[in-house]
């Protein structure tokens, strides 16, 4: 009869621990990706036709850089969060990121007279967008990973802040695509430093006990 009531605790305690498993890594990142398309949704809706004819082939390559570093990021940030994970996963969004800063840098060179951003009003237009779009998405990445308490807090929360802040770029090049001066890629620079400071303070509060 003892023997029944151990088996049945050991049963109860088993399905109470599954139940608290979070969603698998990949359905994590999906959902933070939804909400990355609920950002660019809302700004559809409130945002005019984008000029088209202020961007080059290195600004549609720098998007396309930003997007999958922002996915990418994302994924590496909640596998490495799940037990048991490879630090390899570290380096998933590394060819994305050379991508993304590669031709940013390169349309920058490129960029004609009237390009925008060198102003320091209009850097300064992108780089208050870019944090404004930051960080509620750093906030709710950063909520999804503290709720299973990464293994490499310090790893993953930056991980997190490189994903939040590729999605801003991404929402930032599809609302506004312009080839960047060399004041303006300077904004987009501080503007991603900003993020992965930040993320780095979420690390150490999260190592608080």
């Amino acid at each position: 009869m003892g023997s029944d009531r151990h088996e049945t605790l050991i049963r109860g305690l088993a399905r109470a621990r599954l139940r608290r498993l979070p969603w698998p890594p990949a359905i994590r990142a999906i959902l933070w990706l939804d909400a990355v398309i609920l950002v660019a949704a809302a700004l559809a809706l409130f945002d005019t036709t984008p000029d088209l004819h202020g961007a080059s082939v290195w600004t549609w390559i720098s998007l396309a850089g930003s997007t999958l570093t922002a996915a990418t990021a994302a994924l590496s940030a909640f596998e490495l969060s799940a037990p048991e994970r490879s630090r390899a996963w570290t380096w998933l969004p590394a060819p994305s990121l050379v991508l993304w800063v590669g031709a940013s840098g390169l349309g920058c060179f490129g960029a004609g007279a009237e390009a925008w951003g060198r102003s320091l009003a209009e850097a300064l237009q992108c780089l208050k967008f870019l944090l404004a779009i930051s960080a509620p998405l750093l906030a709710l990445i950063v909520y999804m990973l503290w709720r299973v308490v990464p293994r490499l807090p310090g790893r993953v929360m930056a991980l997190g802040g490189l994903a939040s802040a590729g999605a801003a770029a991404s929402l930032l090049a599809l609302v506004h695509p312009h080839d960047a001066a060399l004041l303006d890629l300077g904004a987009h620079a501080i503007a991603v430093a900003i993020v992965l400071g930040a993320s780095a303070v979420a690390a150490r509060l999260q190592r608080r006990p």
